[in-house]
């Protein structure tokens, strides 16, 4: 098990990141978001982890705002995805092999 270090603050809305300084390599865990329906989307790998322009520096890449209750699902995670968005029923939907 590695021991990751938080840094102080993030970058902008990334507020959770982790200096990597001297590791050769981490063990990332598996994370996925569920939708209602049933829905779960499992996340790639290089959707979790947002890296700085300081290379040992990564950050969760995921932005949340509690106060107006929203989560972003943004371009990090999407670009391992296919989306497809229906807006005559309202729908949006995924699969794995975005863009590569």
């Amino acid at each position: 098990m590695y021991k990751y270090t938080i840094t102080s603050s993030g970058d902008s809305e990334l507020d959770t990141c982790y200096d990597f300084t001297g590791l050769k390599e981490v063990t990332i865990p598996k994370i996925a978001f569920s939708f209602s329906g049933g829905t779960v989307v499992e996340l790639d790998p290089k959707g979790i982890l947002y890296s700085s322009s300081e290379r040992s520096k990564v950050c969760l890449a995921f932005a949340e705002y509690p106060d107006d209750n929203v989560a972003i699902f943004g371009s990090v995670q999407q670009q391992t995805l296919q989306v497809v968005y229906d807006g005559v029923d309202g729908r949006v939907g995924f699969a794995p092999n975005g863009c590569s």
